[in-house]
């Protein structure tokens, strides 16, 4: 967990040693990995889901989750790294089915999952300053969808 003396201390980030380029590139690209996944079930719903409100409402949120997967894959090439592009995954092999309330429970256990990684990830690395801000964003930006997603399941 962040130590809290620290970050008021500091007004940001960690003091001592943070974790190398080297693991900065180990840590990042799983996630990396996983945002990619999370963004094709989004894809995936956007395209089957009948419901236009839903499918616009997501549609626009995935403008920033795949700012967001740039973002940390511009972190790994900066750390002299090979960010993780997402071309192993076969086109049409992500499925949540065909029921649409399915669908978001789905996609909103997914994007909890994805949270709770990032959550982990920022409690328990020490992660470069900069690094930690974008994680923190990701972070950020993942719990807006969150909200949304939960909104539309409560329906």
């Amino acid at each position: 967990m962040a130590n809290p003396i620290k970050s008021v201390l500091l007004n940001r980030g960690w003091a001592g040693k943070t974790i190398t380029r080297e693991e900065t590139v180990e840590r990042l690209n799983p996630i990396i990995e996983a945002h990619i996944r999370l963004n094709r079930a989004y894809g995936y719903v956007v395209a089957e889901h009948p419901n236009e409100h839903v499918t616009d409402g997501l549609g626009a949120l995935q403008k920033t989750a795949r700012a967001d997967v740039g973002k940390l894959s511009e972190t790994v090439l900066s750390c002299g790294g090979v960010a993780y592009n997402g071309t192993d995954i076969p086109r049409g092999s992500i499925s949540l089915g065909d029921d649409p309330a399915d669908m978001l429970l789905q996609l909103k256990d997914q994007e909890q999952a994805f949270q709770e990684r990032l959550r982990d990830e920022l409690d328990d690395i020490n992660h470069q300053i900069r690094t930690r801000a974008i994680l923190e964003v990701v972070k950020r930006n993942s719990a807006e969808r969150l909200q949304v997603l939960r909104k539309m399941t409560s329906r």
